[in-house]
């Protein structure tokens, strides 16, 4: 049953992020770093709220504050959150630049969506096996990458080039929830993530883009409180929360689903069109993905398995 629920929970934070792609193009007049902040304020704010409800509904016995313990976070809550934060800080900002320097929403979700092909790689250089399938999902996501972000020229422009490096840093960043995920409360953990962010956001804006452009923000506030609320505050919660049961790599390809969501976003609210190229580009990635999940090795000896034990019983019989 929890793998269910987590799934379901990956299902709802791929559509958050989907459309997040939507707010984050709609908010591009900001800098990355300004998008960033305020965002993960937003974020962490909302979650400093949630928590105390989440405490009375679930009976953990745990109060945010109290007398004897000013803010109940344990010691893998805060090193979590903190680690989470700091990787989740680099990759928003490689994606938001992208995105503001002119990679649609629905390419920059397909592009980002390759962190799924990127997880079990980066797993098999640690040493741990990866299926078959993944390799052959590498080759063909590399034809869908050409068709989808490579010019006629052969050159890649510099925005998708972003959004891609942005992919690899989401990659480390779902192996590192992986991590740390089963020793904490996932609440808890992301609102530290969020507040990490928020503090590392805010430092490089001031160096980089002072001076901040508050009344920009003002007049992009529903999409930033779109980012803070439901893609930061409550998907990458669901993320946090859901990966506690479930293994990383079947949770990056439900996650990935934030392609699909981001181009119907992109085409619904935003009037975005892409090239046939760039769909097709679009469709070879998403084969990509699903095939990435499936191992076909172990498909094959579970059923030869199963033959063998019916083939005993019959003969028992």
């Amino acid at each position: 049953m929890k793998k269910y629920i987590s799934s379901a929970m990956f299902l709802l934070a791929a559509a958050l992020w989907g459309f997040a792609f939507t707010a984050q193009k709609a908010a591009e007049e900001l800098s990355a770093f300004t998008v960033g902040a305020s965002r993960n304020i937003v974020a962490t704010v909302f979650l400093l709220l949630v928590i105390p409800i989440l405490d009375k509904i679930t009976g953990n016995g745990r109060r945010l504050i109290s007398k004897k313990r000013p803010l109940d976070f344990t010691k893998w809550e805060l090193i979590g959150g903190a680690v989470c934060g700091t990787v989740l800080t680099a990759a928003s900002a490689f994606q938001q630049v992208g995105l503001s320097d002119g990679t649609d929403a629905g390419k920059g979700a397909f592009i980002t969506a390759l962190y799924v092909l990127i997880v079990p790689i980066i797993y098999r250089l640690l040493g741990k096996r990866s299926p078959l399938t993944v390799w052959v999902s590498v080759g063909i996501a590399v034809v869908g990458f050409y068709f989808l972000c490579i010019e006629k020229d052969f050159t890649i422009t510099p925005s998708d080039g972003l959004v891609l490096i942005c992919a690899v840093i989401f990659a480390l960043h779902i192996i590192v929830i992986d991590r740390f995920s089963p020793r904490c409360d996932g609440v808890r953990m992301s609102c530290i993530q969020f507040f990490t962010a928020f503090i590392l956001n805010t430092v490089l804006a001031l160096i980089f883009e002072s001076p901040i452009a508050f009344g920009t923000i003002a007049e992009v506030l529903p999409s930033l409180l779109y980012l803070g609320i439901c893609s930061s505050g409550v998907a990458y919660t669901l993320q946090i929360v859901g990966q506690a049961n479930v293994n990383p790599a079947v949770a990056s390809v439900i996650l990935s689903l934030e392609s699909v969501f981001g181009v119907i976003g992109g085409a619904i609210l935003l009037g975005e069109v892409m090239s046939a190229r760039e769909y097709i580009g679009c469709a070879i990635v998403f084969v990509a993905v699903v095939l990435s999940q499936i191992d076909v090795v172990a498909i094959i000896k579970a059923r030869k398995a199963k033959s063998s034990n019916q083939k005993e019983e019959k003969s028992q019989n």
